[in-house]
């Protein structure tokens, strides 16, 4: 019997005895295998797949809307922004060719920090597990609560409104990119054109174009879903008199005009208000947020607790368990930062 025979009422320990002896009877080089405590290492396996499946059914979301960095160490990253290019000019036959610059913004800051927690598997409670129970889903749902928590805390930093690199918090009136009005054809409407007519620093014209919807309530997500994905509107006018009367702008006629007019609807249940709704850019061209990992390692790291202990006296012989408290202790660990970048890539309505 394996490990990975989860579920089978079998003891753990036997299953790992059964495992260390195949292990010794194909292995040309087993060094002091009756000296070590490998029962660990035989835990190992089904422990970290686990975390990672349970980590692997949260995490995700995010990186639809925030740009994920590389950050190769600890310290302060400068994330660097650009304004437009300035526009070519006349040249003519003899004439000159204008030079082309473009400005920077200003830099953000993203450090990357250390978060994580400890997970004890006491030798009594695995003797008892008859049915693997603790190497399914406590493990799993370690890896759950690492995801959680990262989402909840870029969530929690998106909702706070930070102060953007230019001072002023990222979400503004002054910046015209928060409202008060409930998701409707008119509200998104009006939010699609302030990302997409928007001037840079130096005035030029840039490009934002939205690409997720972001609410908070499955009643949200149906709501948006019906205003873009629809082809009809459900709704005829009667025009009596002139061309292109109606009572509302979306109102005329049975087509859906907004259709499609953002890419992607995202619900995501960690965002507190179930009415307020966000519109972000492709992180990839207009990052409003940076989620930084170090290294690159958006999954976390478990890591384990590899003992040595041996009987001296009595006949218990070999005892697979931690010397100090009779347990497999388990680390999970994920190194990641969040940092507000550029104001233009997001817009919300915090509905009234």
């Amino acid at each position: 019997m394996r490990y990975g025979d989860y579920g089978k009422p079998v003891m753990l320990f036997e299953s790992y005895i059964e495992w260390r002896d195949e292990l010794q009877a194909n292995a040309t080089d087993l060094q002091e295998a009756d000296t070590k405590a490998d029962f660990p290492s035989f835990l190992f396996g089904p422990v970290q797949q686990s975390l990672w499946h349970g980590y692997e059914m949260v995490q995700g979301q995010y990186q639809k809307y925030a740009r994920v960095e590389n950050t190769p160490d600890f310290r302060e990253r400068r994330l660097r922004g650009l304004n437009g290019m300035s526009k070519p000019g006349y040249v003519g036959d003899h004439g000159q060719l204008p030079v082309l610059s473009r400005s920077e913004r200003p830099s953000a800051s993203l450090v990357v920090d250390t978060y994580g927690g400890q997970y004890s598997i006491t030798r009594q409670a695995i003797i008892n597990d008859e049915t693997n129970e603790l190497l399914n889903s406590a493990p799993a749902e370690m890896g759950e609560a690492a995801g959680v928590f990262i989402v909840e805390t870029i969530i929690a930093y998106i909702e706070s409104n930070p102060t953007a690199p230019d001072g002023e918090v990222l979400f503004h009136s002054s910046r015209g990119n928060t409202v008060t009005a409930a998701l409707s054809e008119d509200s998104l409407v009006d939010g699609v054109a302030w990302m997409t007519k928007q001037l840079d620093d130096d005035g030029r014209h840039i490009v934002v174009r939205p690409r997720v919807l972001a609410v908070g309530s499955p009643r949200q997500e149906l709501i948006a879903r019906r205003i873009l994905n629809s082809q009809v509107t459900g709704t005829t006018v009667t025009v009596a008199s002139s061309a292109g009367a109606g009572s509302q702008v979306f109102d005329k006629g049975t087509d859906n005009i907004v259709r499609g007019i953002v890419g992607e609807v995202i619900y995501d249940p960690y965002w507190n208000d179930a009415n307020d709704w966000y519109l972000f850019a492709d992180p990839s061209r207009v990052p409003a947020f940076a989620a930084g990992f170090l290294n690159g390692q958006e999954r976390p790291t478990v890591y384990q607790k590899d003992p040595e202990k041996r009987a001296i006296l009595g006949g218990g012989g070999q005892d697979p368990y931690t010397f100090d408290l009779l347990s497999i202790d388990f680390e999970v660990i994920f190194d990641f930062g969040v940092a507000a970048v550029d104001p233009r890539g997001a817009y919300r309505s915090v509905v009234s």
